[in-house]
């Protein structure tokens, strides 16, 4: 049960601050240090509290804790699309590192809409949450206000916003577009065609800028007929696997800027009895969990999905801990996995 005043929380034993404060023989606050994980505590007496809380079997209540301070230990994870496996595997890394804080995650799918997204933005600020991870967000001067009005930290994953600063976490979608891109041409296609994701997306801006200065660097030209822009879901690849089976004069390899748009060209042309990578090769982006045993298992870029999320809320914590460091940018290295959906072009 737990006392109706803020700080006198009890485990199911009874167990309260003050009484482990009592036994370990230091102040209610430097308990309260320990328990929210704050860096300003000597080692020693961090030892001490701890064993003392072991033995007491303390189970901390983190929703009064949260109350008392004027936020809740939940976070916030804004992600674009809930049915995306990519964003399944960075959220188990943000919920790893938050439970072993105490802290719960609250899973916002904003549908990569504007307007929707600003709504949730709100509702955490009203709800007083204790930060915030934001994957959704699209680069557009609107949300900057929003964004500076929010309280609570707030850590960008996978993309940002100009004109804000905060922490990120990302991967080096530049380098994962030209890779790509350089794949390809390697193997000797010189007609590549290109699926890329949302424009208003930093993430997506980087990989076709990636894509298109390997075309620049190898002196490959691009056909505009062969671009189109989608939202990363399988539907839009399915749309542009459609389309490259009604022209005449075909691309002979296409970069999809996720897995998902890949798998739904895939699906498109499978059905139609195109044969793959013989008559067209594809790559995808992210390296889900799945694409490697896809019946036709799926080239593409992998990034570090848990590690990313884990990275994030790490970050997360930092700020809401109050450790005072410089604003940090941190960026992951991707890497192209090899598989059977890409082979030297049929020029006969």
């Amino acid at each position: 049960m737990k006392n109706e005043r803020f700080g006198m929380t009890r485990s199911r034993e009874g167990v309260t601050i003050d009484e482990i404060a009592r036994v370990a023989g230091v102040s209610r606050s430097t308990v309260s240090r320990v328990l929210t994980g704050h860096p300003n505590v000597k080692p020693a007496t961090r030892a001490k509290v701890e064993k003392v809380i072991q033995q007491l079997n303390y189970q901390p209540n983190f929703i009064a804790q949260g109350l008392a301070r004027g936020s809740l230990n939940m976070i916030g994870l804004l992600i674009g699309d809930i049915r995306n496996p990519f964003y399944a595997e960075v959220a188990r890394g943000v919920e790893d590192i938050a439970n072993q804080a105490g802290y719960m995650v609250v899973l916002c799918d904003t549908d990569y809409d504007f307007q929707k997204e600003q709504i949730y933005l709100q509702g955490a600020q009203k709800f007083g949450f204790s930060g915030l991870i934001l994957m959704s967000v699209m680069d557009v001067e609107e949300l900057v206000p929003v964004l500076k009005n929010i309280q609570c930290p707030i850590v960008l994953l996978n993309r940002y916003v100009h004109a804000y600063e905060t922490d990120v976490v990302l991967v080096d979608n530049f380098q994962g577009g030209y890779q790509a891109a350089k794949h390809l041409i390697e193997l000797g296609h010189t007609r590549i065609g290109y699926l890329g994701g949302p424009q208003l997306s930093t993430a997506s801006r980087e990989r076709t800028a990636g894509f298109m200065q390997a075309l620049k660097d190898y002196g490959i030209k691009l056909n505009e007929r062969d671009v189109a822009y989608g939202d990363l879901k399988m539907d839009t690849g399915r749309q542009y696997g459609q389309r490259w089976l009604e022209q005449s004069n075909r691309p002979t390899s296409i970069f999809a800027a996720n897995d998902l748009m890949a798998l739904g060209i895939l699906d498109v042309l499978q059905e139609a009895g195109i044969n793959i990578p013989e008559e067209i090769s594809i790559v995808g982006y992210d390296d889900l969990p799945f694409v490697g045993i896809h019946p036709i298992s799926l080239t593409t870029v992998r990034q570090p999905h848990y590690q990313m999320g884990a990275t994030a809320m790490s970050l997360l914590m930092d700020r809401i801990r109050g450790n005072d460091t410089c604003l940090q940018r941190i960026t992951y290295t991707p890497e192209l996995v090899i598989r059977e959906t890409t082979a030297p072009p049929n020029l006969k």
